[in-house]
C-alpha cells in the first residue's frame, strides 16, 4: 500500500502567496508535511481530474508528486 494524502489545506507562504500544505501519512503510520506552490500545485491537480484540495484526502501522495517535481526543477 503507499502513503496516502491525511490532509490538505490553503496556507500562506513565506512570500505572502499562497500555498498547498498536505500532510502524507504513510503505512507505517508515521507523517510528513509537504508545502506546494500554487503554479506547480494548479497545473498537476489539473492533470488529475481534481477539482478541490477537499478530493486530495484519501487519494495516494503520487497525485502531487508532479507539481513537486515542478517546484524542485524551478527552484
Amino acid at each position: 500500500m503507499t502513503a496516502i494524502i491525511s490532509r490538505a489545506s490553503v496556507v500562506g507562504g513565506h512570500d505572502g502567496r499562497a500555498e498547498i500544505e498536505v500532510e502524507v501519512t504513510y503505512t507505517n503510520g508515521g507523517t510528513t508535511t509537504i508545502s506546494l506552490d500554487e503554479e506547480a500545485c494548479t497545473a498537476s491537480l489539473d492533470r488529475a481530474g481534481v477539482t478541490s484540495i477537499e478530493q486530495l484526502v484519501g487519494a495516494p501522495w503520487s497525485v502531487v508528486l508532479p507539481a513537486l517535481e515542478q517546484q524542485g526543477s524551478t527552484q
